[in-house]
C-alpha cells in the first residue's frame, strides 16, 4: 500500500514545495519508490525545483479526462526511485474541482504503485487543499519560526482540525448543525475550541460524539520548522505546539529544524535540487533526518506515534542536531578562511 504524505503550508514563501522535492529525493535514495505529485492547483511549479520542461501531460489531463488515470501522467525524473506526476499550469481553472473530480483523485492516489506519493499541496486552506490534506492522519506542514508564519501555522492546523471534525457527521446531520453554529458564533468575540465542540457534542449526542472523539485523537499532523536561524528559534515551534494542544487539542509530531541556507536559492536558480547540487550543506542534512523520520512511520495505517514521557522530547532533539550542524558549518568556513591567506 502507498503511503501518501500531503505536504501543506500556511502561507507562502515558507520553503514548502523545496521541502517537498528534497525530502522526496531523500526517501528515493534510501532505495524507496516515490511518486512526487505537484498538486498546487493554479500555481504548479515544481518541475522548475526539478529542472524538467513543462511539457509532459499533468494532473489538469486528468481533470479534463484527457487521461483515464493517474498512473499514466507518471514521469521519469531521470533520478533513480523518483518519479514525477506535473501539474495543471496548462489548464485554466483547474483550481475549482469538483466533489466527485476530488474523490476520483484520491482513490486514484490510492492506487499509485510507489512506496509513497508526496502531495506538494497549494498555499491556504481551501476545502480541496484541506480534504487533500486530511488523506492521512499525519500529513506535513511546512513553517518557519517568524511568529506571522507561525500564527499562520495554527490558522491552517485550525482550518484542517474543523474540517476533519466536520467530516465525521452526515451533511445534513444534528451534529455538523451543531458544529456550524459554534463556528458562526466565534464570530462574536469568544474562540470555539475543539475541545469545547467536542465536550458539547458528547453531551448532546454520546454515542456519535464519543466516536467522532477516539476517531480525531488519530489526526496527529507532523510539522517541519523552516529556515532556523539560531537554535532558539525552536521556541516557536514549542509555541504552536502549545496552541495546537490547548485549543485544537492536537498533537504534533516534529520531524525537522532547517536551516536557513544559501543553497536553497542557488539550487532553484540552477534548476537542480538541493541534495544533488549541494548534498552535504546543512538543508540537505537536515532533510536527510527528517526523511528518517518518515520513515520510521507508517501512514498506510494512520496510526498515532506514542506519546513520550517528554511532550518536547523531539524538539529537544532537532535543536541539538540543529547546533552540530550549525558549528560543522561554521568550521568549515573558519577552516576555508584560514587557506584563503
Amino acid at each position: 500500500m502507498v503511503n501518501i504524505l500531503p505536504v501543506a503550508s500556511g502561507k507562502g514563501g515558507v520553503g514548502k514545495s523545496a521541502v517537498s522535492v528534497n525530502l522526496a529525493i531523500s526517501l528515493a535514495e534510501k532505495g524507496k519508490k516515490v511518486v512526487l505529485c505537484d498538486f498546487d492547483l493554479g500555481g504548479a511549479n515544481l518541475h522548475t525545483l526539478l529542472g524538467l520542461k513543462n511539457n509532459s501531460a499533468g494532473l489538469g489531463n486528468f481533470i479534463y479526462r484527457q487521461a483515464d488515470h493517474l498512473d499514466a501522467l507518471v514521469q521519469d525524473t531521470g533520478i533513480e526511485n523518483l518519479f514525477f506526476i506535473a501539474g495543471d499550469c496548462l489548464f485554466p481553472g483547474t483550481p475549482n474541482l469538483d466533489f466527485f473530480m476530488k474523490k476520483k483523485i484520491m482513490k486514484e492516489i490510492a492506487q499509485l504503485s510507489a512506496d509513497y506519493a508526496i502531495l506538494d499541496l497549494g498555499g491556504g486552506s481551501t476545502y480541496n487543499i484541506l480534504d487533500f490534506y486530511l488523506m492521512t492522519h499525519n500529513s506535513l506542514l511546512v513553517t518557519t519560526a517568524e511568529i506571522t508564519s507561525i500564527l499562520n501555522a495554527y490558522s491552517f492546523l485550525k482550518a484542517a482540525a474543523f474540517r476533519f471534525l466536520t467530516r465525521q457527521f452526515g451533511a445534513k446531520s444534528e451534529e455538523r448543525a451543531l458544529i456550524q453554529n459554534g463556528i458562526q458564533s466565534n464570530t462574536k468575540g469568544s474562540e470555539y475550541t475543539i475541545p469545547a465542540v467536542l465536550d458539547e457534542i458528547c453531551a448532546a449526542f454520546p454515542e456519535s460524539g464519543q466516536t467522532a472523539r477516539e476517531e480525531f485523537s488519530l489526526f496527529r499532523p507532523q510539522v517541519i520548522l523552516n529556515m532556523g536561524q539560531t537554535a532558539q528559534d525552536i521556541e516557536m515551534g514549542r509555541r504552536l505546539r502549545s496552541l495546537a494542544q490547548h485549543k485544537l487539542d492536537l498533537h504534533l509530531d516534529f520531524i525537522g529544524f532547517l536551516p536557513r541556507d544559501e543553497s536553497v536559492p542557488l539550487a532553484v536558480a540552477r534548476r537542480t535540487p538541493v541534495c544533488l547540487l549541494a548534498p552535504n550543506s546543512p538543508f540537505a542534512s537536515g532533510i536527510r533526518d527528517a526523511a528518517e523520520r518518515v520513515l520510521a512511520h507508517d501512514y498506510g495505517f494512520n496510526d498515532i506515534l506514542e506519546q513520550e514521557d517528554n511532550a518536547n522530547a523531539d524538539l529537544e532533539r532537532l535543536q541539538a542536531a540543529f547546533s552540530a550542524r550549525l558549528q560543522t558549518q561554521n568550521e568549515q568556513t573558519d577552516s576555508a578562511s584560514a587557506a584563503a591567506y
